[in-house]
């Protein structure tokens, strides 16, 4: 992703996460449990990172927009925890997945399942950044200067810690 000028182009970053998480679920597919183990790892921390960023460092600045519908602070880290929760109990299932296992293939299903409901979670929360906080963080940092340190600070702790496979 090119260094971004403000705070809507940080939806790319959801793009990227999202495709991480799709890498984890087509090496689910496909029966690869070390693969789907370690993608989802990577997608999980990852996406901590980024959530912990956001908290830190773009959610205190909201306030400064004035009261928005819709897009309160505490309704983001609320969804934030949520997300969290889910995920940890989608780790645990792969985690607990058998390749020898009578009834294998079906486990593997009910994680779908599961997945699927973290999935519905995670979108409409990207939906609410990217059509609420983003644009309203952009127009409360006027100051170019500003504007550059919190992208760069926040671009800084979301960075990944691998490269991506």
């Amino acid at each position: 992703m090119a260094a971004p000028t403000d705070f809507v182009s940080l939806g790319a970053l959801h793009r990227d996460l999202e495709e991480l998480f799709l890498l984890h679920q087509e090496a689910l597919m496909g029966m690869d449990l070390p693969a789907a183990r370690e993608r989802l790892s990577r997608y999980r921390e990852e996406l901590t990172r980024h959530l912990e960023a956001e908290e830190a460092l773009l959610l205190p600045e909201l306030p400064r927009a004035g009261r928005i519908r819709g897009a309160a602070p505490e309704l983001f880290t609320g969804e934030h925890q949520r997300m969290r929760e889910l995920l940890a109990k989608c780790q645990e299932a792969v985690d607990a997945l058998d390749a020898s296992a009578p009834d294998y293939r079906r486990a593997v299903l009910r994680v779908f399942d599961m997945e699927s409901t973290f999935k519905h979670l995670e979108h409409h929360h990207s939906l609410r950044e990217e059509t609420y906080l983003f644009p309203a963080l952009d127009g409360v940092l006027n100051n170019e200067e500003e504007r550059k340190a919190l992208l760069a600070a926040f671009l800084e702790r979301t960075a990944p810690t691998s490269p991506r496979a």
